[in-house]
């Protein structure tokens, strides 16, 4: 019997599936940014402070308070109560999110293409190995609420738009869809785009009068939800991109141009890690990352890629339009995060290409359903065999890439691996070990994160912060000095650096320094740096050595 006559069968495979490639999950520890979220984080940890979480930052204010994401924040703080902070449950979250998800890529796709060609999209999506960072790291929750709400309202929309039958309660069910995205991460602004490639590709060709007269109410709602939401969360955050830029981007005082062009040396790695990633890594930063500094042969690749893309969606958009509509979901929804518009908080992130790949998979699907329409006997045995060993080598690799996200001893004993010559690779693990009092082995990783890359104030700091600490000032205030040099407004340790500079007796240095970082302080700081400068002078009048 097809696979068409029982419709039942498409979602028990690909549930198994997505199953199959999440569940050894189900043991793991809080890892990564999981414990500055989650586990270290008091405000989701009560049910009592779910009204504020509507009020506060994603992240907590020691961690640089960033983003706006009530949602998952309230589905943290059920998580942890209903166990009392047990990671399983959190995990087991992840698996049914994950094998959600999958199941509306799948009913998306059959909007637009044949139960064969829709099945074969779901599949690779559900075997993605570029998905284990979000489907094996709890804080991925975000990314798979979004990609689910969105998943469902595009399909939804598709459906009533091909049969004509749009109603108010369909545009209501779309925008509850969208509000839930957006409280959950910000990507999900992309919606009305998304909705307008569907437009223009896979549904069927009508004026732009009758286009504009069908979309006006569901525009209409997203639009205003959209600026309700960004009202809102002016309130919290005052920056329109929710994070600090990544580190290269502010203390190398890039431009826009250099910005660009590093993505551009990025963009092969990108699309390979979309199609089908053969090197995974949590990390992807200097020297890993080729930072530009004006035009080069080295960005000719990435350009190519990015025009091609838009090539290939404009020219295909009748003659292949699934194939049309799959490409700009790519780049519309990898857009906002591609530092092409606005700098990010990193360079590459894989988690932020869980919800393009819907594209990619989309595309794929038109494809396969093309061969199974179009090419003789003997290729279409050769497209099933071809599909049968991507399928297993993508579950392959999502089962074995899932071992990493076990807990942080794994997490950075593999980050070292994946990505040697990366410096926050270095400074993570030099961070890590540290915490397990193994020092040596900590002062040696911090000293190879600043030769490789000595320009991010934050990393400095921090490790001069660990100096302090440790009671080694000497280091500390040299360190202390060259974070200073690099972003002079710093005002987080400048404490710490008068206080080393007291301890080494340097008093004079120390007054200089408290007054100068008066302006700079946090107002937790500004009595303390008073009292240093008390002290200073009473030690510079008393001769103290």
């Amino acid at each position: 019997m097809k696979l068409a006559q029982r419709s039942w069968l498409p979602f028990v495979t690909l549930a198994l599936l997505a199953l199959a490639a999440t569940a050894t999950s189900i043991g793991h520890d809080f890892t990564y940014d999981d414990r500055g979220v989650i586990f270290d984080n008091p405000r989701v940890q009560s049910m009592l402070h779910v009204p504020q979480l509507f009020r506060e930052t994603y992240w907590p204010a020691r961690y640089g308070g960033d983003g706006y994401r009530p949602i998952v924040m309230t589905l943290f703080t059920l998580q942890w109560c209903v166990t009392n902070g047990a990671p399983w449950l959190f995990h087991l979250g992840n698996i049914i999110l994950a094998v959600a998800t999958t199941l509306a890529v799948y009913w998306c796709a059959t909007a637009i293409l044949p139960v064969a060609g829709a099945w074969v999209a779901a599949a690779l999506f559900a075997v993605h190995p570029v998905h284990v960072e979000v489907t094996g790291n709890i804080v991925g929750q975000s990314e798979l609420i979004v990609a689910l709400c969105l998943a469902l309202a595009v399909g939804l929309y598709l459906r009533r738009r091909l049969t004509h039958s749009l109603t108010w309660r369909d545009t209501l069910s779309i925008g509850a869809l969208f509000g839930i995205g957006l409280c959950s991460k910000e990507h999900a602004i992309v919606l009305p785009a998304l909705l307008v490639a569907a437009e223009m590709t896979v549904l069927p060709a009508e004026g732009w009068r009758a286009r504009a007269r069908a979309m006006r109410p569901v525009l209409l709602v997203l639009t205003l939800l959209a600026l309700v939401y960004l009202y809102v969360r002016g309130l919290v955050q005052q920056d329109l991109a929710g994070f600090l830029p990544y580190p290269i981007f502010r203390f190398l005082r890039m431009s826009p141009y250099d910005r660009i062009g590093t993505m551009m040396n990025e963009m092969p790695r990108i699309a390979q890690l979309l199609v089908f990633p053969m090197k995974l890594s949590a990390d992807y930063s200097p020297n890993d990352v080729v930072i530009a500094s004006g035009p080069a042969l080295s960005q000719l690749p990435g350009f190519f890629i990015c025009i091609g893309t838009v090539v290939l969606a404009v020219v295909l958009r009748r003659r292949s339009p699934v194939v049309s509509f799959g490409l700009l979901w790519v780049i519309i929804s990898y857009l906002p995060v591609s530092n092409l518009l606005v700098p990010a908080g990193f360079v590459t992130a894989e988690r932020t290409l869980f919800f393009p790949s819907i594209g990619v998979v989309l595309a794929a699907g038109a494809v396969a359903e093309h061969i199974r329409t179009h090419a003789t006997p003997r290729r279409r045995r050769m497209a099933l065999s071809a599909l049968g060993l991507l399928l297993v080598a993508g579950l392959a690799r999502s089962i074995d890439r899932m071992r990493v996200w076990k807990n942080n001893d794994a997490f950075f004993d593999q980050l070292m691996k994946d990505a040697p010559n990366g410096y926050r690779a270095h400074f993570l693990f030099a961070r890590h070990v540290g915490y397990k009092s193994r020092l040596n082995q900590s002062e040696m990783e911090y000293r190879r994160a600043i030769r490789i890359f000595p320009y991010d104030a934050g990393m400095t700091l921090s490790i001069a912060d660990s100096y302090t600490r440790a009671g080694l000032c000497g280091p500390a205030v040299a360190l202390f000095e060259w974070t200073f040099g690099v972003e002079p407004e710093l005002g987080e340790g400048r404490y710490e650096y008068v206080y080393c500079l007291a301890k080494l007796g340097r008093w004079k240095d120390a007054k200089r320094e408290a007054v100068a970082g008066l302006q700079y302080v946090p107002p937790r700081d500004s009595r303390l740096m008073r009292a240093a400068i008390r002290e200073s002078t009473v030690a510079i009048r008393e001769g103290r050595k």
